[in-house]
């Protein structure tokens, strides 16, 4: 990765978390085949600090819900586990 493109994402991460977050996850959702370590990794890092804002704008950019798309890729026990880590279903 180039020293821009890292500088870029730094930037971004802190001035908008939420935006570059939401990038990572549709990127490892949106690929053939599930970026299972990307989409692990921001799931389980984020679900105390601002997963409720990074919900809202993947909803915003890609007009599905964040729950829809996880549930669309992943099966089984870990498309359980990430849903009840993002909330899915919590009022």
């Amino acid at each position: 990765m180039a020293f821009s493109s890292l500088l870029r994402a730094t930037i971004k991460c802190m001035t908008c978390p939420e935006k570059y977050f939401e990038k990572v996850l549709r990127l490892a959702i949106n690929k053939l085949g599930t970026d299972e370590w990307g989409l692990t990794r921001v799931v389980a890092t984020r679900v105390e600090v601002d997963m409720q804002r990074i919900k809202e704008e993947s909803h915003r950019r890609n007009n599905v819900p964040l729950d829809h798309a996880i549930a669309k890729d992943t099966s089984g026990d870990y498309e359980k586990t990430l849903l009840a880590l993002i909330g899915h279903g919590d009022a």
